[in-house]
């Protein structure tokens, strides 16, 4: 102890000082770390893909609707009916046309021949007169996945509310796949059909 009252410390006590008030920092530190909230843990969550949905109908082995990517082209559409029929006419329409939301895509069959309309004269007719028979003009048929409701008027046993059922069974269920289908009309018999059978036709 010096003559003026203070008290000298040794070198030791200095470093023993220095070391606990460090001890004590780092505790302070590890309590406030400690006390802290943690972070929220963000998980991203990738967006799904738009998709669209489209009507496929005629020459499919699957006609309905369904949801494809957006995007999409009538090929994919076929695709996704579990592909074209045998008698699907692929180059009548456009495999690579970009599909949008509510699109109806129609798969053709492969055009035939036209089925000569049958005639019951047992003369033959004016040459300034075309030669009539029942349903119309001699050598003309009727295609029934793209007649107008006037087509299908000019028919015999066909008026006007069983052309409009025919269209709107068309428009609802795809095109007809065979004659037969027109049984599925209402009003449309087998009797009907076997009369009309041979001037009817299907593209």
């Amino acid at each position: 102890m010096t003559g003026t009252g203070v008290v000298a410390i040794s070198r030791a006590e200095q470093i023993a000082l220095a070391a606990l008030g460090a001890a004590l920092l780092v505790a302070i530190f590890a309590i406030v770390a400690y006390q802290r909230a943690p972070e929220p843990v963000v998980v991203a969550t990738p967006a799904a893909p738009p998709t669209i949905k489209v009507h496929v109908v005629g020459e499919v082995v699957w006609p309905g609707q369904y949801l494809l990517r957006a995007g999409a082209h009538v090929q994919d559409a076929i695709l996704a009916a579990h592909g074209p029929t045998l008698i699907a006419d692929l180059n009548r329409i456009n495999l690579a046309a970009v599909l949008r939301d509510g699109d109806r895509v129609v798969v053709p069959r492969i055009v035939q021949p036209p089925y000569p309309f049958p005639t019951r004269r047992t003369h033959p007719p004016a040459p300034e007169s075309p030669s009539k028979v029942e349903g119309g003009e001699h050598g003309r048929t009727v295609n029934v996945n793209t007649a107008t409701a006037e087509d299908l008027e000019r028919l015999p046993g066909i008026g006007p509310v069983l052309a409009r059922r025919i269209i709107a069974h068309r428009d609802q269920q795809g095109l007809f796949r065979t004659l037969d289908d027109l049984i599925e009309v209402q009003g449309f018999g087998r009797k009907l059909l076997r009369r009309l059978e041979p001037v009817l036709r299907l593209d």
